[in-house]
């Protein structure tokens, strides 16, 4: 399901656990990134391409319990026109929490910055609710993404 919109910066309620701890640094090792998104059912990833992809971001977003990575999402784009959302991942041990939104908040606000009209994203089934609190709508006029993969 391919998640679209315009988002608009939106007021919140900062009232999450005080001890998670929010870096917009890219220097994330990848075997912490990797160990989180193994947690949440994704498939590996070589850690050198995850190191490269993480430099190739316009945005990183991490949310850290004391020394362990709970929350990541990262964009990618073109800083004028459009940026699309990747990886948005909370370790199962902190779901329900507020760490998703926390991190979400975070990454629009920072792309928020380039004033970028379109912002897209890639959703796992079932949690297009969680998006949609953010302001992004289903097939928006009937656009669907479409793919083209070579591994």
């Amino acid at each position: 399901m391919v998640l679209s919109g315009i988002w608009k910066k939106q007021h919140h309620n900062d009232d999450y656990l005080p001890q998670i701890v929010i870096s917009h640094e890219k220097t994330i090792s990848a075997f912490d990134v990797q160990d989180l998104c193994t947690s949440v059912g994704w498939l590996r990833r070589d850690p050198t391409l995850i190191m490269k992809a993480l430099e190739n971001s316009l945005s990183v977003i991490s949310a850290w319990d004391k020394n362990i990575l709970v929350g990541f999402a990262r964009a990618t784009g073109d800083k004028v026109f459009n940026a699309t959302i990747w990886d948005m991942a909370v370790r199962p041990s902190h779901q329900g929490r507020g760490i998703g939104k926390l991190v979400m908040v975070e990454l629009l606000a920072e792309l928020d910055r380039f004033n970028i009209p379109l912002i897209t994203l890639y959703a796992d089934p079932g949690t297009d609710m969680f998006y949609k609190h953010f302001g992004f709508l289903s097939d928006p006029l009937g656009v669907r993404g479409m793919f083209r993969e070579t591994a």
